[in-house]
């Protein structure tokens, strides 16, 4: 079983903490200090109360690009399938020692020579061609803990917002899925099953495996989690399921 890849939160936690400094803004010059006046003179600012705090998360919310709002979705599932929110990176500790000084008693690295290719000297290989996206089925694959965790928060999450009453074609259901917050560029149209409609939600990051496949029946949606390789060459429309 992995653990919860640290990677992907550390990224969640850089864009709230980049919406923050847009939120608040940068420093007005106007407000200077004149020459001769201290500093003591101005009161110390109060600390924020704890309602200010969710102004990153918010903002990213109301995002006019969909993609970070579904960052701040993902971050609001996440933490509550892990304990403790979003982690801080790692500092560095005294374990990695100084960083590199110039040290005077040792000798100064020699100049390089001539680095001029010589003459009928063969080419150098050129870089080898991007891989092609990969067609054809591929199979399914299983989940971890968080994502299992994640996945069922998502599909209540979806089944709630469509209530007792289904979609009537695949557009009605795209188009409620995009207003949940799920970008139009990760939400994949399916062949429809037994007159269904049927679509596949991309939730796959930074190592995850996560997709939902959602199916509008005439009374109620159904919301499967499933699991997809991680590599970009892969469609989740090409994923085949296991019975």
């Amino acid at each position: 079983m992995r653990t919860p890849n640290r990677f992907a939160q550390i990224v969640l936690a850089a864009a709230l903490g980049s919406m923050a400094l847009t939120a608040c803004g940068g420093a007005d010059p106007s407000r200077t200090s004149a020459v001769g006046a201290t500093v003591s003179e101005k009161p110390k600012p109060k600390p924020e109360p704890s309602s200010r705090r969710s102004l990153p998360s918010d903002a990213l919310a109301t995002h006019p690009d969909p993609e970070m709002r579904f960052l701040a979705l993902s971050s609001r599932v996440l933490d509550g399938c892990v304990p403790g929110g979003v982690p801080q990176p790692p500092s560095v500790g005294p374990e990695d020692g100084p960083p590199p000084q110039n040290t005077p008693d040792l000798p100064m690295p020699e100049e390089p020579g001539d680095l001029s290719v010589p003459s009928g000297a063969p080419e150098p290989p050129t870089s080898p061609k991007p891989t092609p996206t990969r067609s054809g089925p591929v199979e399914e694959v299983a989940l971890t803990a968080t994502d299992e965790c994640v996945g069922d928060a998502h599909a209540e999450r979806i089944r709630t917002a469509f209530g007792s009453g289904g979609p009537a074609d695949y557009p009605v259901l795209r188009k409620k899925l995009t207003g949940l917050d799920y970008p139009p560029s990760r939400v994949h149209r399916m062949p429809d099953h037994a007159g269904s409609p049927r679509a596949r939600i991309d939730l796959r990051f930074m190592g995850g495996n996560l997709v939902l496949e959602v199916t509008g029946t005439r009374d109620q949606v159904l919301v499967e989690p499933f699991g997809a390789p991680e590599t970009e060459d892969v469609r989740i429309t090409d994923v085949k399921r296991k019975p």
